[in-house]
């Protein structure tokens, strides 16, 4: 504060010390800052300075101010009723933030100080109201807290990112763009650790011409000194202390520069770089994004290499438990599968696309529960039973027989298995099906909301089941969606479930995709749900009726019930 206030606040008792308003108003009036001394006893102004004048630029002259009411000068209720909160208790208050519009559009911030002035005995305190300019500091504080925001609602959607691909190099891609464009880098960059070197793998913004150019481990490089720290690493200037860093900047012309190391099995294998021309002010909130960052993208690769295991193992078993055609003539098809345990157990999902007489096709999804080792060798045993009688005497309820004879022969004490199987005209459209205990199919038409299919009974294994049939047509473009419980039954880390709400309203979204991306998408949406942690194996199948099918015309099918 000046010094004039800090000569009043050194007189000894303070405030209440000061009992000459004709010398403080004598001390005050050449002041640079805002000040006004306000009565207490007749709750007006008595006296402005210059500077106070010049803020409210008011034409009035000076004398046709005084006197007037507090509500004339600060117009909000708070501010006029704090002079009387100061005058009756004799206690001073600051408010630390006062917007203040001016007449022409200007808004500026003020640090207002109320300060009790002793006036007649008896009488309340005047009050003395100072005023100190603080729109420099409110506006860089607002300023900081903006990015902050920013930089926050970055990293959400980047971790969004993150879990929305289970490819290595999709991910850090589109991770780098994103994050060089939150940090407002001028330029981003990816090395990878490669036979003993550093080598750019992607980059933002630099030439592409950069892409492929190694540096040895042994050497001073930006990639291998992140690696030797094993956590982000920056420097904001030339006035950094490290001299390495220093000599790094100059070795690239770059004023700044934060890394981020990617880890691996406890190992460093990447590095993230992004910098800057010029010198730049890396903030703590900088520093957050960039260890959420760390933690995140090691994370998600160590899912994504996880997963390209799991379906270099997946595709081995394909034949036994995940088989479809490659196309079907008037269908569009799509199938995916995804074990929760990394790859290395076989689970009881499984799924048949056939093609069966008549032009039909018949598709069945089903689950094979239980606690048993050899639970893969009861589910290949379902599958294949099912896929007999469908291929022998095809009719839903019969095919789901099957399936109960054998779990009632073979099946131990506490397995049992639920599946659902439909056959599909190709022609017109025509579907019968029967479901046992298994979650309904979707049914996205075409402009209308997504649907489930109606009708399910009793899981396999039970003796004297009853399958009934149920009839739908799927016209032209019209998509149905096929899948485990495991989908549905994910969790988040709250324990809540993905749920049927949440798979309708994302089959919703993905309507218009090809039936060959639908299973991806639904599998993203329920993985990022989960945080990339599934607690079960999920199958999906999408088909979607096309109409491009010329193997002549029949009508609806005759169905025959198994008794």
């Amino acid at each position: 504060m000046s010094e004039g206030i800090e000569q009043i606040g050194r007189s000894g008792a303070g405030w209440r010390a000061v009992a000459d308003g004709a010398w403080l108003t004598l001390l005050l009036e050449g002041a640079s800052y805002p000040a006004a001394l306000w009565s207490g006893a007749d709750l007006r102004f008595r006296w402005t300075n210059r500077a106070f004048l010049d803020l409210m630029d008011d034409p009035r002259p000076q004398w046709d101010l005084l006197g007037m009411p507090v509500r004339g000068f600060l117009s909000d209720t708070p501010s006029a009723v704090r002079f009387i909160d100061v005058a009756y208790t004799g206690q001073a208050f600051t408010d630390p933030e006062y917007e203040y519009r001016a007449s022409w559009g200007e808004t500026t911030y003020w640090q207002l100080n109320y300060l009790p002035v002793p006036g007649h005995i008896g009488n309340p305190y005047d009050v003395l109201l100072t005023a100190v300019d603080v729109t420099s500091t409110v506006n860089e504080r607002r300023s900081v807290e903006a990015e902050a925001r920013d930089l926050r609602q970055a990293m959400g959607l980047i971790d969004t990112t993150v879990l929305s691909s289970l490819d290595a190099g999709e991910i850090l891609q589109r991770v780098l763009v994103e994050s060089t464009e939150a940090l407002k880098a001028d330029w981003g960059w990816i090395a990878e650790r490669n036979d003993g070197a550093w080598v750019f793998r992607n980059v933002h913004g630099w030439p592409i011409e950069m892409i492929g150019v190694a540096f040895q481990e042994d050497e001073l490089s930006l990639p291998g000194l992140a690696a030797k720290a094993r956590h982000v690493t920056y420097a904001a200037g030339m006035r950094e202390g490290d001299k390495a860093k220093r000599e790094l900047m100059a070795k690239h012309d770059i004023g700044a520069f934060l890394m981020v190391p990617i880890m691996e099995r406890g190992e460093v294998t990447g590095v993230m770089g992004f910098c800057w021309d010029s010198e730049a002010k890396i903030s703590e909130v900088h520093l957050e994004l960039a260890r959420k960052l760390e933690v995140s993208l090691s994370l998600a690769l160590a899912n994504a290499r996880a997963y390209e295991n799991e379906r270099r193992v997946t595709r081995t078993l394909q034949s036994a438990f995940f088989t479809a055609p490659a196309s079907l003539p008037g269908i569009e098809l799509g199938h995916l599968y995804h074990s929760a345990s990394g790859g290395t157990r076989v689970g009881g999902d499984f799924y048949d696309v056939l093609e069966l007489e008549g032009g039909r096709v018949g598709v069945l999804v089903g689950d094979v529960c239980g606690e048993s080792a050899d639970i893969a060798a009861l589910t290949t045993l379902v599958k294949s039973s099912m896929r007999a009688q469908a291929l022998r005497a095809p009719s839903p309820a019969a095919v789901l027989a099957s399936a109960n004879d054998l779990m009632l022969r073979g099946a131990e004490p506490g397995e049992n298995a639920t599946a659902f199987f439909g056959m599909l005209d190709r022609v017109n459209g025509h579907m019968s099906y029967g479901c046992a205990g298994h979650p309904a199919p979707v049914l996205m038409r075409k402009n209308e909301r997504p649907t489930l299919l109606a009708g399910s009974h009793g899981l396999s294994g039970g003796r004297c089941q009853q399958y009934n049939t149920g009839e739908t047509v799927l016209d032209v473009g019209d998509l149905l969606v096929l899948y485990t419980g495991g989908l549905t039954q994910t969790r988040d880390r709250h324990g809540e479930i993905f749920g049927m709400d949440r798979l309708l309203s994302a089959v919703h979204k993905c309507a218009d995709e090809p039936a060959d991306v639908v299973p991806e998408s639904l599998f993203l949406s329920a993985f990022s749900f989960a945080g990339g942690h599934l607690q079960d194996d999920i199958a999906i199948v999408a088909l979607r009726r096309t109409g491009a099918y010329d193997g002549g015309t029949q009508g609806r099918l005759e169905l025959s019930l198994a008794g």
